[in-house]
């Protein structure tokens, strides 16, 4: 490079394109160009054009300007009839020491302004976009370095306009992207909002379970909107039955689980008549398999707690796939263990037992899935685990139904905090 040019001038057009590397639209770019090109040419004033076609002919608009009176901005003019025109359409800068000595300059538009002198370059001399002019207010011969200078910025100034355009081409890309994401999102939230809608009306009405239920309470804790769990009531004659299941999953695969196996058991006691929890776990589980059956491989069902309670005694049958009982009777927690099968596809099957349970004033049953045991949580982050949960269940046991939900769900969210759930939690009592 020339030794003559001046350090100070170039350091201000490096820092001019650090600048410029920041400019995301063309209002950023005209400030930061109209500045730098009075600094960089000692000009009284400068200009900013840009090129303006229209179906009627192509225009200079005077976009933007920084100078010591008032120029043209916001005006338009025939690109053959100003200077920055010319420099555009013959794709050269237009140097001119006396605006009155040359031909190029409509002299009766710059009378009334200070120029009387200028020098305008072009923006991109293979195709301009525009022109970047520099004025002074007293007639003078600009040197070659203010004219290498203010080259330099439209060269700059040329790539950046084309990276405005790009960077304005992936933002306008990236929110047509967000806004189909985001309407997309708001179909699959409306979808599984009606599912959690229809998965609702799967589950016993509450009315139900205050007229064949009259003490109890349901902590329902979906991890998702809809869940894999569910709950379960039917009655046939004189019997009761009631049931807590966990399907394989949560979220809408769960919850679409879930809804096939609670019309099984629907099936297993109105259909085909059984009232003993074993027999309609068996009848249950042929029929789920029966529907899984159609897709080989597919090894889901539930875990699941069931109850028969007969009004007329106060007998209590029951039995469980994978998923114990806790009998909270004569101050102690009774755990009954489940078969060690669950309700759906098993490669050796055998009959789920029945257990008949001696009942005594006071006794509360809990039906669970394993969510709240599995809870993360507490100071060290770990599982809340089933030990703590009956300790817990046996200090509450003589409460109300109401007190004893609203202290479980405290105690439950006390212990999460801040982790993240990590399954549905379903947790049932019922005091006879």
């Amino acid at each position: 490079m020339d030794t003559s040019i001046s350090t100070p001038l170039l350091a201000r057009l490096v820092a001019t394109c650090q600048e410029l590397s920041h400019a995301r639209d063309m209002d950023m770019v005209m400030a930061v160009v109209r500045r730098a090109a009075r600094e960089l040419t000692g000009a009284d004033g400068a200009t900013f054009v840009l090129l303006d076609r229209r179906s009627e002919g192509d225009y200079c608009y005077y976009a933007d300007e920084d100078a010591i009176g008032p120029l043209w901005k916001g005006s338009r003019f025939p690109v053959r009839s100003c200077i920055s025109g010319w420099a555009m359409l013959n794709k050269a800068t237009a140097v001119v020491p006396d605006i009155y000595a040359d031909p190029r300059i409509p002299v009766d538009l710059y009378e009334p302004t200070f120029v009387r002198s200028l020098v305008m370059a072009p923006i991109r001399k293979s195709d301009p976009l525009g022109a970047i002019g520099t004025y002074w207010k007293e007639g003078r011969e600009p040197t070659e370095e203010e004219v290498r200078f203010l080259e330099a910025l439209t060269d700059i100034t040329a790539v950046t306009i084309e990276l405005v355009g790009v960077y304005r081409d992936l933002e306008r890309r990236v929110e047509e992207r967000t806004l189909e994401l985001l309407k997309r999102t708001e179909e699959r939230t409306a979808n599984i909002e009606y599912a959690r809608r229809v998965q609702a009306a799967m589950l016993p009405a509450p009315e139900k379970m205050e007229e064949l239920l009259p003490e109890h309470f349901v902590l329902s804790r979906p991890k998702d909107l809809v869940s894999g769990d569910f709950y379960w009531l039917a009655q046939r004659q004189d019997k009761v039955l009631f049931a807590v299941a966990d399907c394989t999953g949560h979220g809408v695969t769960g919850a679409l689980l879930s809804a096939m196996c609670s019309h099984q058991l629907d099936r297993a006691v109105n259909e085909f008549g059984f009232t003993d929890p074993g027999l309609v776990l068996d009848m249950t589980r042929e029929l789920v398999w029966d529907r899984l059956s159609k897709h080989s491989g597919m090894a889901d069902g539930m875990d699941i707690s069931l109850c028969t309670i007969e009004r007329s005694s106060g007998r209590v049958s029951w039995s469980g796939a994978n998923s114990d009982l806790w009998h909270v009777t004569q101050g102690e927690v009774r755990v009954i263990k489940a078969h060690k099968q669950s309700v759906g596809r098993t490669r050796y099957r055998s009959r789920f037992p029945t257990h008949t349970l001696a009942m005594h004033p006071g006794d509360r049953l809990y039906l669970m899935t394993d969510g709240f045991a599995d809870q993360f949580g507490g100071p060290w982050g770990k599982k809340f685990k089933s030990k703590p949960l009956r300790e817990l269940l046996l200090r509450l046991h003589q409460r109300t139904m109401t007190e004893q939900k609203q202290l479980l769900a405290a105690t439950f969210e006390a212990w999460k905090g801040d982790l993240e759930q990590v399954d549905d939690v379903t947790l049932v009592g019922i005091g006879l």
